[in-house]
């Protein structure tokens, strides 16, 4: 099993407490579905034959350890580095989970692009005070495969949603919860609901 699945899925085996673990109340809010996409998906019988997940090195970063820094990434749970390629592995890995259902079968071939304009996790100062948001938000679109054309998007999508701070923060990653997990069940969720894949996979996210 890849780490992504044995980390998705430990959050389901772990059971969730509103106090200090990520719900479906409590992660997925804020997110914003194109109308109809489900069932476009299911009636062309879609087979995703990429995913293509963009973070412009235009998108400035912040390593600064304010409350919230002015930049358009912030990201700390990995070691300093190329902050646009980790942030670019945190979104892929959660969208190769997500859509794997689509990857073997289908017959009308689709490339997934998602575009980041924002990705803002928390500072360490953040993390173990107040806490706050992460804002994940990207531009979404879903291409023929063959073709190149848009099937739907581009559109916007934002997927911000509660941060754990403080003695929650500390809780979870006691039970091995860190932002890395909740961002990425949060994107897993938003993708398994968005092509129609929720109710085929009830155990594997929460």
């Amino acid at each position: 099993m890849k780490p992504i699945a044995a980390a998705l899925l430990g959050l389901a085996a772990l059971g969730v407490s509103a106090c200090s673990q990520p719900s479906r109340v409590d992660v997925m809010q804020n997110v914003t579905l194109p109308s109809g996409l489900a069932a476009q998906a299911q009636d062309a019988d879609w087979q995703v034959t990429g995913i293509n997940v963009i973070v412009p090195e235009t998108l400035t970063v912040s390593e600064a350890n304010g409350i919230k820094p002015r930049a358009d990434i912030v990201w700390r749970e990995d070691p300093l580095g190329n902050r646009h390629e980790q942030v670019q592995e945190v979104v892929q890995e959660a969208m190769e989970f997500a859509l794997a259902p689509l990857v073997e079968d289908g017959t009308t071939p689709v490339a997934v692009e998602l575009e980041l304009t924002r990705f803002h996790a928390l500072t360490e100062r953040t993390r173990y005070t107040i806490g706050g948001e992460h804002e994940i938000e990207f531009i979404f679109t879903v291409r023929h495969g063959e073709t190149g054309a848009a099937l739907t998007g581009p559109m916007p999508v934002d997927l911000t949603f509660r941060a754990l701070g403080g003695s929650r923060a500390l809780e979870a990653e006691a039970q091995g919860i860190y932002q890395r997990d909740r961002i990425q069940s949060q994107i897993t969720g938003w993708a398994r609901a968005e092509f129609g894949l929720e109710a085929q996979d009830s155990d594997a996210l929460f």
